[in-house]
């Protein structure tokens, strides 16, 4: 398994803090496999998962990628004659609900809080961000990207 350059926390440590009983129950709450035929919701967030974690680009094509080798597969309990192209990724992430998402971080933000003090918090290095700070600093920038309007960007993933 991958670990984050900059920490310890690799992504077995991650999938045991993560119950797959949440993940089943917030895709039916959210109904965000409604029509989805394979790449559910509780799929697709251990492809982004698994993907955060062994990769250094995420893409499209490394989620096609991903999703296709027989390590992911095994990993996960998928059978090896599911397949996926990038083009379904694509459009699943066009269309998935992102509240799916939110309830899982809120989920695991809170489980994390209460089993960590603030002093154990910090040591992971876990900063909750608001993207109203992001979208602020941003405002402030001197370089960044420039888009020929005036405006400067930045571009940043996690």
């Amino acid at each position: 398994m991958s670990v984050f350059k900059d920490h310890k926390t690799s992504l077995k440590d991650v999938l045991k803090f993560i119950p797959e009983a949440l993940l089943s129950h917030l895709s039916a709450s959210t109904k965000v496999d409604h029509y989805s035929k394979v790449l559910h919701g509780k799929k697709m967030f251990y492809l982004l998962l698994f993907c955060i974690f062994d990769n250094e680009k995420l893409s499209q094509r490394t989620l096609e990628d991903t999703f296709n080798s027989s390590g992911f597969k095994a990993l996960f309990g998928l059978g090896e004659e599911e397949k996926v192209r990038r083009s379904s990724i694509s459009e699943r992430l066009s269309k998935i609900d992102p509240n799916y998402f939110k309830e899982i971080y809120e989920q695991m933000y809170e489980r994390f809080s209460s089993y960590y003090n603030k002093s154990e918090i910090e040591k992971y290095n876990l900063i909750r961000v608001d993207s109203t700070i992001v979208a602020d600093t941003c405002l402030k920038l001197k370089e960044g990207i420039d888009q020929k309007s005036g405006k400067k960007l930045a571009k940043f993933s996690f």
